[in-house]
Order: structure tokens, then sequence, then C-alpha cells
């Protein structure tokens, strides 16, 4: 008896802290995804390659910059190779050349140089791609994606109660494979991209509500390195604004508000401030101060999107590898009319990245993903329907409660066990049914 009532106040004293945004609650989810992160990066082949590809062309930035430099002559023949060719050595201008920009870096460099340290203190002479660095990469993966749920949370309660806004952001991070992407890919820009959308939302709200400025100051710093992340990252802004509208305030008073003159010189400063180092680069890299350097690539099919392609195909589908996105898109489809412009608002959101997928050079992001990797960074936006649907709960019929929270509870144990079953890729057609279902059937068997 006195068992279950400690027991009892463990639960109650848990539920507490985690209602009053203790710090304890926090640190707890930065130690669990640390953990969980160390044990599926030791666990998985990767190809024996942790830091190659899209990832090798991300990190390059902190590799040169603490250790190896931008010269091609100080790397050996054949390293672009073995990081999958992320990044260019140009042996004959003796430049060391990447496409993807620096917002990674940037966002990681606080956690990677502590590492620089205490390998010159203790001559550790280790080697910058190796699995000692890629544990302070992965510590600043936990903290960018508690970061990112914080804020989201934060600004999940303008809308609903504190505690479905807790329960909003678990769905989100274990249901989603936003929950790939902080543990399997901790170097890929998606993560970083989502907790600065975060922010983003946060921030802008916060402004309208107080008209503080140093919310508006947060915004465009959080903005611009979305966009020193990816370029196209630029859209969440536009995205943000719109979720100002309110139904007693029009489309003029809010732009009224956040486009004064104080207002956009801070914020250009701020963007040229933080796109200044990659401005340089470029410059020494292309020999241009601006540049895009996405050659090749762009959204070709503009006139022939490939929508099948991104939400249903066995490589990469959306829904396939995050069906819980599926219900809060239904609740908002179905809850039209109400809360202007809110639900119309994320529909339209899920349209404009879907077609922005669909109409990429590349419409399946290549073999190696989970799910549908861009969409990610715009899950704050996407998910939002899910904190009024978790309000309201209460209310629904018991039928309906109960199919409700099935589906919620199936998703996300879905999610963790095709997680579970994924190794790195994809290798079959964009299309092939039976490769998904021997991935199906390895995560349902546990095999």
């Amino acid at each position: 008896m006195i068992r279950k009532i400690q027991i009892r106040k463990a639960i109650t004293t848990l539920k507490t802290h985690i209602l009053r945004d203790s710090v304890w609650f926090y640190l707890f989810l930065f130690v669990c995804i640390l953990f969980l992160t160390q044990h599926r990066q030791n666990r998985i082949t990767n190809f024996d390659c942790e830091i190659c590809a899209d990832k090798a062309g991300y990190y390059i930035y902190l590799a040169a910059t603490f250790h190896m430099g931008f010269q091609a002559s100080n790397y050996p023949e054949g390293f672009e190779k073995e990081h999958g060719d992320g990044f260019v050595l140009d042996r004959v201008e003796n430049k060391v050349i990447t496409k993807y920009m620096a917002g990674v870096a940037f966002l990681l460099a606080p956690f990677y140089f502590p590492g620089v340290m205490i390998e010159s203190i203790f001559s550790l002479s280790v080697h910058p791609f190796s699995k000692y660095y890629m544990f302070f990469v992965n510590m600043g993966a936990a903290f960018y994606a508690v970061l990112g749920l914080f804020f989201l949370k934060k600004w999940f309660e303008n809308y609903f109660s504190r505690g479905s806004s807790i329960l909003a952001i678990l769905i989100i991070f274990f249901g989603t494979n936003l929950y790939y992407y902080t543990l399997d890919e901790s170097l890929m820009s998606h993560l970083y991209s989502f907790s600065m959308f975060s922010i983003v939302l946060f921030s802008l709200k916060e402004f309208q509500k107080s008209l503080n400025f140093k919310y508006f100051i947060l915004f465009s710093l959080a903005l611009s390195i979305a966009i020193l992340i990816r370029p196209t990252n630029a859209l969440f802004g536009f995205i943000a604004f719109l979720f100002l509208i309110r139904k007693e305030s029009g489309i003029l008073q809010t732009l009224s508000l956040i486009f004064q003159p104080k207002n956009i010189i801070a914020g250009l400063f701020i963007l040229f401030l933080v796109m200044l180092p990659q401005m340089i680069y470029w410059n020494f890299a292309y020999g241009s101060y601006l540049t895009w350097s996405y050659q090749g690539e762009g959204f070709i099919y503009w006139n022939s999107p490939w929508f099948l392609t991104v939400w249903f195909a066995p490589q990469s589908g959306l829904f396939l590898y995050t069906p819980v996105l599926i219900i809060p898109l239904i609740y908002a489809f179905i809850n039209w009319k109400r809360n202007l412009p809110v639900f119309p608002l994320v529909i339209g959101t899920f349209l404009i990245t879907s077609y922005m997928c669909a109409a990429w050079s590349n419409p399946w992001f290549g073999g190696c993903n989970f799910g549908k990797r861009p969409m990610v960074e715009y899950l704050p936006a996407l998910m939002l329907p899910l904190g009024f649907l978790l309000e309201e709960f209460k209310n629904y019929p018991r039928a309906v409660r109960w199919f409700t929270g099935t589906a919620i509870f199936l998703s996300v144990l879905y999610n963790q066990l095709l997680f579970k079953a994924f190794n790195t890729c994809f290798f079959r057609d964009t299309w092939d049914w039976n490769k998904f279902a021997e991935l199906l059937y390895k995560a349902v068997t546990f095999s």
C-alpha cells in the first residue's frame, strides 16, 4: 500500500514538473535523445561511413574550419570518394567546394569546438571525421531537438492548454520522421530547420502580442539562420506571417504591425550578418558573393508535379512512413470553416510544401530517406491541428475517442517499429511494394 502511494506521488511530481516547464524535464529529454542517438548509430551500418554524401557536404565546413582547411591539397587522394562525394576537391583550383550552405555547421560549431579543445589539451590527434566528433555532433542534435520542441510547445500554448501542447510535441517527436532525422541522420539539415521554424513561429507570435522588439530580433535571427541552412526556408517566413492573421484583424493591419521601418532595417541587417560568412565562402568557391550552388537542380517538374510519388511511394512516401500526419490533416479539413484562418492555412501549407517536393528535380529525394524528409521542418505548422484534437478529446463520444486514440497510438508505434527495421536506404525501385512489404514484415516481427 505504501509503495503504491509512493508511485502515485512520483507520477504526480513528474506531471507537475512537466506542466511547469521544469528544466529537469527538458534535461531528461536531452539525455534520452543523446543516448538513443548514440545507440542507434552504433547499431546500424550506414555503409561504415556515418559522415557521407549530403551529411559530408554540411559537415565539411566544420572539418575545414577547425582542422583541414579549405585547400584541396590538404586532403589525401580519394578523400571525397570515401565520404560519398558530399563535397568536391578541386585539385586544379585547390579549393574545397560544397554546394550545401553553412547553417548546419554554424549551429553545431558551439558543440564541435569543445571537442577540438579537448583534443588539443589532451593531444588526442583524432580525425575530424571520426566517431569522436560525431558524439559532439549528436550532442548538438539532441540540444536542437529539445530546443525546437520547447519553442513549439510555447507556440502551441497560444491555441490550447499546456497539457495538450506537451502531449502534442511528444507525439510529433516519437511519431514522425523527425525522430529518424534526429537519431539516425543528425547531420542532415531537417532537424535544424525544424528547430529554427519553431522559434520563428513562437517569436513572431510573441511580438504580435507584446510588441516587444526583442521578439522581432529573435524572429529575424531564427529565420536568417534557417535561410543559411537552406535558401528555400525563406518561404516559411511568409507562412509564419500568415499564422498571425486573425478574424478581427486583416492582412493590412498585420502587415503594418510587422513591416515597420525599424523592423525592416533590423531584419535585413541580421540577415546580412548571418549570411556574410556564406557569401565570403561563395566568393572563394564560385567567384561570386551571391550564387545558386545547386547547379542542375531546381523545380523542373513545376508543370507536372509527382504528387503520388511524394505521398504514397514505397520509397520514402510521406504517408507510408509518417501516417500520424494524416490525423491532423483530416481534422483540419473537417474543421475548415472553424477558427479561420488556421485550418485552411495548415492545408495550404501542406499543399505548397507537397508541391515543392513534387516539382523538385528529384521528387523521391534519393533512396536513403525515411519518409519525405523536406516535410520534417514544416511539422510545426502541419501538426498544429493535432493539439486542437487533443484539447477537445474528452468532449468526443466514447467511440470516437477510442478510435482516435487508437489511431494515434498505432501511428506512433508504427513509426517506432519501422524506424528500428529501417537501415539507412531503400534499395529498390520507387514503387517496389514487395520490398516495402519485406520492410513491414521485418518491423512487426522484430527481425
